[in-house]
């Protein structure tokens, strides 16, 4: 179908919108708006988004299109912010979406920056399935804005219901306390009451009522953190109508009460949550009781050792109970009688969300306990230190190439930078280094990015360096995870003649925590640099 049978049909026109770049800019850091990751994309043919995610303007977005000079006040520029360049396809009907302004709506903002994070952790994206899903994900970062910043000419009179939307909002903010009915804010935002819902929730992804019931939760967690007010003066200060009420409402909205919600942020609640320590710690929280493995042992690089273990793989929970948590944090990795006993000894909070992108995990752990501004802190500490060591790899490693082993006795296991795997994320995205090839056979447990390598298997791995670490899940006797490196095969490669491998520490590099990640920073600077 050409553009003319297009047009008679109605069809919409194709657009293209291809991303440039995407950088992560840390508070205090000097940005030079023309500089675009090292490389100079950004033409005057240039599209850009500014995604305000700290301070005053945080949750704000600004659009700057080719050949104009975007204002914005400094004060707002020097908070942390997502910089995304593109283009679009040359043609009207791509340019003709984008809105003629500056400041452009960008709700829900957890959405929104949703959507960044994953986009920035696939910037260094080579293989096709990650091209493509950096792809579709950047283009579903544009419907969100494009489908709320509508031009005027299309809108159709959208524009005044859409303001309507906007002022019941700010009047939801400013009225919490009051008995608001959705009869009442569709009247103020000049609405029919069966429309207004729906626009409303296209506005902010939520229905009035959720959205006036998290406005007021988050009030009273501010006031939890700052004050030692009695719990009913603070529901009825929040616009709750009773204590009851109020507690109800707030578990189910934050997963723990009030009163441990207070307790949390003063540093005593008792909170177990295996294999979520790393987590907890850079929260400055401390575990009551750590994940402990027969084969792996405990995260020692989290410097726990006062803390008493629990094994969390005998697949007893019961043993919790002694001691006397407030709140049990789990993932979603377990069968539901281990769920149930947890339940029975205290408040169980299971993260139901399956994520790779540990920037995520970590701010949903932080809403629990109030932290979300420590994790946003910790993050851009994190990103400003990964791209300080991507650049200074850049300039010796020189196109060299490096490989990852996982050894255990029975299996030797390559990762690479296909898939989102604890180890690639960081070895290959965040610190820009060149992966190897895969010599093996594409793993069978649907895990992408790692591959079953055999002994023959090692005659093709001529990687420049090589960092292993060793698995005990399959050793019988000590050490046996360890005989591969006696083999003649081992000693052939070009890494091993070399002195160019490295061992790192197994539960640090299976790790996907804001601290193991850093530690890996570390050990490959150590190693290579």
């Amino acid at each position: 179908m050409d553009i003319e049978q297009r047009e008679q049909t109605g069809t919409a026109p194709i657009v293209h919108y291809v991303l440039q770049s995407i950088r992560l800019i840390v508070a205090g850091e000097q940005a030079d708006r023309s500089d675009s990751d090292g490389s100079d994309n950004n033409d005057k043919e240039s599209f850009e988004l500014l995604f305000i995610m700290s301070g005053t303007g945080q949750g704000k977005c600004y659009l700057q299109r080719p050949g104009r000079t975007l204002s914005v006040d400094p004060e707002v520029l020097s908070c942390s912010y997502y910089r995304v360049c593109f283009v679009t396809s040359g043609n009207d009907a791509a340019s003709s979406l984008l809105p003629d302004k500056q400041e452009l709506a960008c709700a829900p903002f957890a959405k929104t920056m949703e959507l960044l994070d994953e986009l920035y952790g696939l910037r260094g994206a080579s293989d096709q399935l990650g091209l493509f899903q950096r792809f579709a994900r950047f283009q579903e970062l544009l419907f969100l804005l494009l489908s709320q910043n509508a031009p005027a000419a299309e809108e159709k009179g959208t524009d005044i219901e859409r303001h309507g939307v906007e002022h019941s909002i700010r009047h939801i903010h400013q009225y919490y306390r009051e008995l608001l009915t959705v009869e009442e804010l569709a009247s103020l935002a000049g609405i029919d009451r069966w429309k207004y819902t729906r626009l409303f929730k296209e506005a902010t992804g939520q229905v009035p009522l959720q959205y006036l019931n998290d406005v007021r939760i988050n009030q009273a967690k501010k006031w939890l953190a700052s004050a030692d007010d009695k719990l009913l003066d603070i529901a009825l200060n929040a616009g709750f109508s009773n204590e009851y009420y109020f507690n109800r409402r707030f578990k189910q909205t934050v997963g723990m009460s009030p009163g441990q919600y207070r307790r949390s942020r003063k540093g005593q609640l008792r909170v177990v949550a295996p294999y979520l320590e790393d987590f907890i710690v850079a929260l400055n929280m401390q575990p009551i009781a750590q994940y402990w493995h027969a084969k792996w042992g405990k995260q020692d690089y989290l410097g726990l050792n006062h803390i008493p273990t629990f094994d969390e793989n005998g697949g007893n929970f019961d043993a919790l109970s002694g001691y006397k948590p407030d709140l049990i944090l789990l993932m979603d990795r377990y069968e539901q009688q281990q769920y149930s006993q947890c339940r029975r000894i205290s408040n169980t909070c299971i993260l139901r969300e399956q994520t790779n992108n540990w920037r995520t995990l970590l701010r949903t752990v932080a809403d629990y306990f109030g932290r979300t501004a420590l994790a946003d802190d910790a993050i851009a500490n994190y990103d400003f230190k990964a791209r300080n060591a991507s650049h200074r790899l850049s300039q010796i490693m020189k196109g060299e190439t490096v490989a990852f082993l996982r050894i255990s006795a029975d299996h030797i296991i390559q990762y690479t930078e296909e898939g989102q795997s604890f180890v690639s994320t960081v070895l290959y995205g965040d610190a820009g280094l060149r992966p190897h090839a895969a010599v093996g056979v594409a793993s069978q447990a649907n895990r992408p990015g790692m591959f079953n390598l055999s002994v023959a298997d090692l005659r093709a791995l001529t990687a420049d360096h090589l960092f292993i670490t060793f698995d005990k899940w399959h050793s019988q006797a000590e050490g046996k995870e360890r005989e591969l490196l006696e083999r003649p095969e081992w000693h052939d490669l070009p890494a091993v003649r070399n002195n160019r491998v490295y061992e790192v520490d197994f539960l640090t590099w299976m790790n996907n925590g804001i601290i193991s990640n850093g530690i890996k920073i570390d050990d490959i600077l150590r190693s290579l640099a």
